[in-house]
């Protein structure tokens, strides 16, 4: 990757703390009403959505205003009008998933739970599909690899959101969760390596993300493996561990084709980042930011499990 190329990185890292945060909390939604089957695990998944302010969108919000920051094109042609989108979609389900949570009494009846997860659906594929039209060089929104990014956003949050019940609720919500990471693991392998490839040829020749896609490919490819027989073997939570460092290298190899691609259709201007980086908050302030998005990660990785009344009708 060139100097242009290095610039890019700090916004793109910023995207990708988004993605690998707050990817369970989507995952949660969307699956809620395929594993639920009463109000009381309507609760349950709507518990497991807490913190109810976590402040992970901080860094989706960043990653957005420094792209568009270091690179104006983005924000003068294409991306103008899917900007305002976006935002308005990560806030929104940013609230929306805090009011279910302190909500969850009203917020568990089936309607409002499939309501929430068809949000998720649709907030995730314009995500995946405004983010490939930067990468393709008409700008269209649809396309092939948009298609496929939008599927992809969907099934890795679903199987990160899955895991993560499995671990943290009980039985037999828990194994309900478990059993859906197992069924769509498939679908997810075959999804991502089409997407790979059309990255990979989106990138071009660059030998420098060449060498480090075929690293993290095989990295995600062993790390997903590893996550998929021991959740098969029933350890959740080690199973949980690997999936996460397999999403770690997906998400690498995703943004890392923007880096590629970015500054061959548009020109980046150092500059204009520097000056836009001069008028963010204080160094002391985003460390308070990382901190608590990250306080409240591995909270949710320690918390108790979500608890239950359950009666058996059979």
């Amino acid at each position: 990757m060139n100097a242009d190329s290095n610039v890019l990185l700090l916004p793109l890292c910023f995207f990708g703390l988004y993605m690998i945060l707050e990817a369970a909390d989507w995952g949660l939604c969307l699956s809620a009403p395929l594993v639920c089957r009463s109000r009381e695990e309507n609760k349950a998944v709507l518990g497991l959505l807490r913190p109810c302010l976590d402040g992970n969108e901080l860094w989706y919000f960043l990653g957005l205003f420094m792209m568009g920051a270091a690179i104006p094109g983005v924000s003068e042609t294409l991306f103008h009008t899917e900007r305002i989108v976006l935002i308005v979609l990560v806030a929104a389900g940013a609230l929306l998933r805090m009011a279910a949570s302190l909500m969850r009494n009203l917020c568990s009846q089936p309607a409002a739970i499939k309501a929430l997860s068809f949000f998720s659906y649709a907030a995730l594929a314009v995500m995946g599909l405004a983010g490939a039209s930067l990468l393709v060089n008409d700008g269209s929104r649809i396309s092939l690899l948009g298609f496929f990014c939008a599927l992809w956003m969907i099934l890795a949050a679903f199987q990160l959101g899955t895991l993560y019940g499995a671990v943290k609720a009980v039985n037999p919500l828990a194994e309900r969760f478990r059993a859906a990471f197992l069924v769509s693991s498939v679908l997810t392998v075959v999804v991502y390596i089409i997407l790979a490839v059309l990255l990979k040829s989106h990138a071009g020749d660059s030998h420098t993300y060449g060498s480090f896609f075929w690293i993290s490919l095989v990295a995600t490819a062993i790390l997903f493996a590893v996550s998929f027989l021991l959740t098969r073997m029933r350890h959740v939570k080690a199973g949980l561990a690997a999936a996460y460092l397999s999403s770690f290298f997906a998400i690498a190899i995703y943004l890392s084709a923007y880096a590629a691609v970015l500054p061959e259709i548009f020109p980046v201007e150092v500059n204009s980042l520097k000056l836009a980086m001069d008028g963010l908050p204080g160094t002391a302030l985003l460390v308070v930011a990382f901190v608590w998005t990250l306080g409240a990660f591995l909270w949710r990785q320690i918390r108790k499990k979500e608890y239950y009344e359950w009666k058996d009708h059979i």
